[in-house]
């Protein structure tokens, strides 16, 4: 794969640009071979919010799962423009997926199970990780759903910055 993400096809889907913070924290720390990716939600190109709000509420499970799939694609775009690209990725050693819903919404899991199904369709048995699954009352940007994600790295590289 290519090391720019304006190129780079997973899925047959270009991904996005990585979309920078305004806040005080780095997007992705990468120290020797573990790569550590900050919370990230459901950012379109121009940092604009392709979703928010409840799940259960004003967010219907498709759209959550939509929602995961963006976040996950966000992911993988910070992967390949700070972790010495996609083909770096040794494994994908732990998913946190958390979501905003309205009381008794019970389908968390489901979310989560397309955000892993992106790591693994596009890593293979690389992609398999280990996972918590966590619900709120609500998420920075009034976002429905954010994944942190810990990564293991074939080689160390020296980042670039956000």
């Amino acid at each position: 794969m290519s090391d720019s993400a304006n190129t780079s096809n997973v899925l047959g889907h270009s991904l996005p640009n990585p979309e920078p913070t305004i806040y005080a924290y780095d997007p992705i720390t990468v120290h020797e071979r573990t790569a550590y990716l900050a919370g990230q939600i459901p950012k379109l190109d121009g940092n604009v919010m392709a979703y928010t709000g409840l799940v259960g509420d004003t967010i219907s499970l498709d759209e959550a799962k939509d929602a995961g799939r963006l976040c996950a694609q966000q992911a993988l775009a910070w992967l390949n423009h700070s972790a010495g690209g996609l083909e770096n990725i040794e494994r994908i050693l732990q998913l946190n997926c958390y979501v905003a819903h309205a009381d008794g919404f019970e389908q968390n899991s489901d979310i989560a199970d397309v955000v892993s199904g992106v790591f693994m369709d596009t890593f293979g048995d690389a992609g398999r990780h280990s996972r918590s699954v966590i619900g709120a009352r609500s998420l920075p940007r009034h976002s429905p759903v954010l994944i942190d994600v810990v990564v293991a790295l074939r080689n160390p590289v020296t980042p670039k910055s956000s």
